[in-house]
C-alpha cells in the first residue's frame, strides 16, 4: 500500500530535508507541497490524500516565539462513499530537527495505526472512472484506459489508446481527479499511468509509444513508484 502525502506550510529549522527524507521511504508518495490549506483544497476535496504534514503558516504567531519544535502529522479519515475527508486523526508529532530514521519510524507507526484500526484509505473510494468536460461534451474516462495526459498549449489531451480527448480544464484539476497510486506527473507537460510504462531509461520513460524526457531526480522517483506498483 502506498500512502499519498501532502505538506502544508513553510520551512522551520530542521524542516528543509523533509522532502528528501520522504523520497527515501518506498511506500510514501509526496503529491505536493502547498503554502496553505486553500492551495491544497483541490486535492483534499478529491479524496486522494492519506497523510497531511503541517508546517508553519507565514502569519502563524509561533514564528514570533523563535524555534519551532514540533511537526504535526495527521491521518485523513473518510466516510464510506465520500471523497472529502471528514476528520483528521493526529499522529505523535515529530520533534524538530529530526532525522531520516525518525521520519521512517513515524510512517511505520502510521502504517500500523491504519492496519490495526482498519482505517480506509482514499483509494478504497475511488471509482473506475472520472468525468471531465471536453471541447464537445461531458465524457466519462476510465482510469484503466487512460495512458497519459499531455499539455498542448491552451488545451490538455487525454490519450486513451485510439481515442484522444481534448479539454480546457487545467492540469492541476485533472491530476486531482487521478489516483495518485497509479498516476504520476513526470514532466511539466506530462502525467502518466504507471501501468502503461513500456520502458524506463536513464533520461526518459516510454509510455504507450510516447518517449518522455526525465531529469535524473525524476527518474529515481519514478523507479521507486513503479516498483511499489509491481
Amino acid at each position: 500500500m502506498a500512502l499519498n502525502c501532502i505538506i502544508i506550510g513553510n520551512n522551520p529549522e530542521g524542516f528543509h530535508e523533509l522532502e528528501n527524507y520522504l523520497s527515501e521511504i518506498p511506500f510514501v508518495y509526496l503529491i505536493g507541497r502547498f503554502a496553505n490549506l486553500e492551495e491544497a483544497d483541490l486535492w483534499l476535496k478529491n479524496g486522494v490524500v492519506d497523510i497531511l504534514i503541517m508546517g508553519v503558516m507565514e502569519d502563524d504567531p509561533v514564528l514570533q516565539l523563535g524555534e519551532v519544535y514540533l511537526l504535526p502529522l495527521f491521518i485523513l479519515l473518510y466516510a464510506d462513499g465520500l471523497q472529502e475527508p471528514v476528520d483528521f486523526q493526529p499522529v505523535e508529532p515529530l520533534t524538530l530537527p529530526f532525522t531520516s530514521t525518525a521520519l521512517k519510524n513515524t510512517f511505520s507507526q502510521i502504517n500500523t495505526i491504519i492496519n490495526m484500526e482498519g482505517i480506509e484509505t482514499p483509494s478504497s473510494f475511488i471509482s473506475d472512472y472520472f468525468s471531465i468536460r471536453t471541447t464537445e461534451k461531458l465524457e466519462k474516462v476510465a482510469y484503466n484506459d487512460l495512458q497519459y495526459v499531455e499539455v498542448l498549449n491552451d488545451h490538455i489531451m487525454l490519450h486513451l489508446g485510439e481515442q484522444k480527448l481534448l479539454t480546457e480544464e487545467t492540469l492541476d484539476y485533472i491530476i486531482a481527479k487521478l489516483p495518485a497510486t497509479t498516476f504520476m506527473r513526470v514532466h511539466r507537460w506530462f502525467v502518466i499511468n504507471l501501468k502503461y510504462i513500456d520502458n524506463i531509461g536513464e533520461d526518459y520513460v516510454q509510455v504507450a509509444g510516447a518517449k518522455i524526457r526525465l531529469t535524473s531526480a525524476m527518474q529515481q522517483e519514478l523507479l521507486k513508484r513503479y516498483r511499489i506498483l509491481q
